[in-house]
C-alpha cells in the first residue's frame, strides 16, 4: 500500500480512537480495568486485541523461564505504558511477582508513554525512566525486551545486549522476544521479503515495523557477549507450533 495513503489511514485510525475515549473509558470502568491506559495508547504497544493477555502471558514467562519471584528486581526495557505492572485490580495492590521488597523499572524511548505511566502507575518501588536516564544504582534479577528487538536495527541489538549484560546481576537473566529466520521459508503474516544480509524487514519504506535476524548472527552476537542462552521458538512463521507469537530468547549469565 502507498505510504501515504498508509500514513492518512493512521491518522484517522488515531483521530476515531481519540473520538472513542468516552467509550473505552466507561468500558474500561465497568470492568474493574480503570487504571488502564486510554485506547490510543493501548494501540500504541501492541495488538487490542490482546493487550491484557499479553501481560499475563508474560508474567507466567517470566516466573517459568526466568524464576522471577517475590523480591526480585525486573527492568522493562521497551516498557511501553506499563503493561508488566498493570496486572492488578481496581484494589490497586502492588503486583505480586514484585513482592514486598522487589524494584520494577520501566524504560522507553517515547516520551509520552513513560509520562503516562508516571502520572498514573504509582506502586512503591516502581520506577519509570526514559531511555538513557540514570540506571548506574540498580542491578537486576531479570530482565525483560518484549518486543524491544524486533524493532531494532544491528548496531543497535548490540548496544542493548551490552545494556543487558552490564545491568544483570550474575545469576541473572532476561528474556527477550525476536522474529529468528533460518533457511525455513515464513508462511504467517509476516514474510520479511526485505534482504539486508542479517536482518530482514517487514516494509521496506518503515524499517522499524518489523525487524528479523538470521538465526545464526544472533548466536554469533550473544556468544561474543558471553551469554549462555536458549531459544523457544514461536507461531509466528506460520506453522501453528510455539510457545508464544515472537521467538522467545532466554539469556543467562
Amino acid at each position: 500500500m502507498d505510504e501515504k495513503i498508509t500514513s492518512i489511514l493512521r491518522n484517522t485510525r488515531t483521530v476515531l480512537q481519540v473520538l472513542a475515549e468516552p467509550i473505552d473509558k466507561f468500558d474500561r470502568f465497568i470492568n474493574y480495568k480503570k487504571g488502564y491506559p486510554p485506547l490510543w495508547i493501548r494501540q500504541k504497544v501492541g495488538s487490542l486485541n490482546d493487550f491484557e493477555s499479553s501481560g499475563a502471558e508474560y508474567i507466567a514467562y517470566l516466573k517459568l523461564l526466568c524464576d522471577l519471584k517475590p523480591g526480585d528486581n525486573l527492568l522493562d526495557i521497551g516498557c511501553g505504558c506499563g503493561l508488566m505492572c498493570l496486572q492488578v485490580n481496581e484494589n490497586s495492590n502492588l503486583p505480586e511477582y514484585l513482592g514486598s521488597d522487589g524494584r520494577y523499572v520501566g524504560i522507553d524511548i517515547n516520551e509520552r508513554l513513560i509520562s503516562w505511566c508516571r502520572r498514573h502507575i504509582k506502586y512503591p518501588n516502581c520506577q519509570f525512566k526514559l531511555v538513557g536516564g540514570d540506571l548506574h544504582e540498580y542491578k537486576f534479577d531479570v530482565i525483560l525486551c518484549k518486543s524491544l528487538f524486533t524493532h531494532l536495527l544491528p548496531s543497535e541489538v548490540i548496544d542493548y545486549l551490552a545494556l543487558i549484560k552490564e545491568r544483570m546481576k550474575p545469576g541473572g537473566s532476561c528474556l527477550a522476544t525476536f522474529f529468528l529466520l533460518d533457511e525455513i521459508k515464513p508462511k504467517g503474516r509476516y514474510t520479511f521479503k526485505y534482504n539486508h544480509t542479517i536482518q530482514f524487514l517487514e516494509k521496506e519504506s518503515n524499517p522499524r515495523a518489523a525487524v528479523a535476524y538470521e538465526e545464526e548472527w544472533l548466536k554469533k552476537a550473544l556468544d561474543i557477549a558471553d551469554f549462555k542462552y536458549e531459544i523457544h521458538y514461536g507461531s509466528w512463521r506460520g506453522d501453528k507450533k510455539g510457545l508464544s507469537y515472537q521467538d522467545i530468547v532466554i539469556l543467562r549469565r
